[in-house]
Parts: C-alpha cells; structure tokens; sequence
C-alpha cells in the first residue's frame, strides 16, 4: 500500500492583451484619475488606469473602470476582453462570486463578436469553456485563434489540456509539444507530456522531467513525480536521491515522508521506516495512512502495543479505513493478550 500522488493539474494562463507600449507607470495613475475626475467619460484614461491594475492583478477595481467603459460602448470588443479576464480571475480565487464565471462568459462572447479576428479573446473563450469542462467547444475555439496567431504556447498548452480530458493523449501530446516549440521554458507543457508518459510508464517521463528540473531544479511538482516514476520501476536509490532533493525545498511534504517510508518497508528498513512515517505524521497529524503503515512496521519489529495505537488512531482518524481495521483484527487473533 502507498499513497499515488501524480500531480495533475491544469495551469490556467492569463490571456493578457496588454502590450508593453499600453503599460502605465505608477507615476502616471494620479494623472489619469486626475482627467477620469474631470470627465468621467474619459474612455483612453479609464482603459489605461485597468490595463495598470489588471498588470498588478487588481482584478476588481480593474472592474470598476470596465464596467464604466462598457457602459459607455457596450460593444468594445477589448472593453469585454478586458472584463472578461477580470471576471474570470476572480472566479477562480473567490468562490463566494460564483456569478463572475457567467459574466466572464458574457463578456468573452460579446468580445469575439465585435471583432472575430481577437486571437487573444478566442483563447481566452477556449480557456473559459475549459473552466465549465467544454472541450470540445475549447478545441475549436483554440484552433480558430492559433489559425490567425500562431505563436501562442498558452493556446497550445490549454488545448493540449483539453485533448488530454477527452483521453486523446497522443493529440496531447503533439499540442504540448507545439507550446515548447513556441516557448521552450514552458515548463508545464513538460510535465503534462511526462506525466502522460509516467501513466504508460515509458521511460520518456524521466526525459521530460529532467527537462523540467535543466530549467527549475526547484520544481517540487516534478522532482515529486520523477522520484515516484522512480519508485515504481524500484529504482529506489534514485527515489530516495530525489526525494530527499525534494525535501529540501518542501521539509513538510508528508506524501514524501510516506512514500519514503514504504520504500524503506520495501528494503526490510522497518526502524528507518518507523521514523519516515513518524515524519509524515508529524506534517500532517491526520494522515490515517501513515498511522497505519507505521503501525504495520512496529507489529513487524515486534512493538505489538505501539501497533495497536497506530492502527486505532488510523480508525480513529477514518473508521472505514479497511486496511487498519482488518490489521487491528489479525493483531488482536493472534496476540495472547486478546485471549
């Protein structure tokens, strides 16, 4: 028994708009609300004060500028671009504005039908359709935007995303291999292909990993699933070698601690493994699993009390973990203390 923890995840892309000409200093802000004060209708000065917050993620008073630049000409199409991408940043982080998704759709739908050729808004309608589990919709919205602007890994990434949701992974596969090709430091595109490869276990996931780490040897998620690719074909000194580097960045990564553990059963290091588990619990104090592994190591060492007490508090922590009630009974059958 161990705990498989791949990382997946779909890393979702700002589609940001703003060039770095339209970028505004923070000297030029009180200038701006100087004229926006002076005429509120002043689209140029609002657009520009929410191109400045949206670049320092101030999502909702990026908002409070595009709501008066829609009402102003409801029809923009960068105006709903703009909104659109607020709307959806703050869905993502605020759950309580579960609205914001729809307006963002609203917004994005308004965008691409004043101006069809907004390569930026397409994607950012694909990625959007990505959020409500639309794929094939997504599919087609990213091919539309990459047919008039090639070069965007972002586009190129989500729609490997989604072709990977609809389980065609060899289509995966090429579409994030295009996104590297486009931004070779695209380091998610790289662990989307290994992990990919890790499911098939073929030996190219080691490959893509380590181009992860050529680029961030810091990246937990990947130094993570190269030491359990390891684990899996028992390379155990390169596991325990790459968990441990992972360690270092993440003292408290239980899953490491565990997974270490069982590697030490695995080699019959039960004293060692006590201590790894005793690590896992110590980062996380609910970890049931741990509990019960370190109570299978000290029944195996002999320490039938300690057994028990781990084996109750896993049951205590999920009265229906299985694996610790069927080891609690076998303990209490066959240790005369129960007879």
């Amino acid at each position: 028994m161990r705990i498989y923890l791949l990382f997946f995840f779909v890393f979702f892309f700002s589609c940001n708009s703003i060039d770095k000409n339209d970028r505004v200093k923070k000297s030029e802000i009180n200038l701006l609300s100087e004229k926006i004060n002076k005429n509120p209708s002043n689209t140029d000065a609002l657009l520009k004060r929410a191109i400045y917050n949206l670049d320092k993620n101030k999502y909702e008073s990026a908002l409070f500028d595009l709501k008066q630049c829609l009402l102003l000409d409801s029809l923009n199409s960068e105006f709903n671009f703009l909104a659109a991408q607020s709307y959806f940043e703050i869905s993502k982080y605020d759950k309580k504005k579960s609205d914001y998704g729809k307006l963002a759709l609203k917004c994005i739908k308004n965008s691409v039908s004043s101006d069809a050729n907004n390569y930026l808004a397409l994607s950012l309608y694909g990625e959007i359709n990505i959020a409500y589990a639309k794929y094939n919709e997504a599919i087609d919205l990213f091919n539309q935007s990459l047919n008039i602007e090639y070069n965007q890994f972002n586009a190129h990434h989500l729609m490997g995303y989604a072709f990977k949701q609809l389980n065609q992974l060899d289509i995966a596969i090429n579409c994030f291999q295009n996104s590297i090709s486009v931004n070779p430091s695209d380091i998610q595109s790289y662990i989307e292909i290994g992990l990919i490869y890790q499911l098939r276990n073929d030996t190219l996931a080691e490959v893509y990993y380590n181009n992860v780490l050529d680029i961030d040897s810091s990246d937990v998620i990947t130094l993570y699933n190269l030491a359990l690719y390891y684990q899996d074909n028992q390379r155990y000194n390169k596991s325990l070698e790459t968990y441990n580097k992972l360690l270092e960045f993440d003292a408290f990564n239980s899953n490491t601690h565990f997974n270490i553990g069982f590697i030490h059963m695995e080699l019959k290091l039960f004293n060692i493994a006590v201590n790894n588990f005793a690590d896992a619990i110590y980062s996380n104090s609910v970890f049931y699993q741990a509990y019960y592994a370190r109570g299978v190591c000290f029944e195996t060492l002999g320490n039938i009390a300690q057994a028990e007490v781990d084996y109750n508090r896993a049951i205590e922590i999920n009265p229906d973990y299985a694996y610790a009630i069927d080891a609690l009974g076998i303990l209490k059958n066959n240790n005369i203390k129960y007879k």
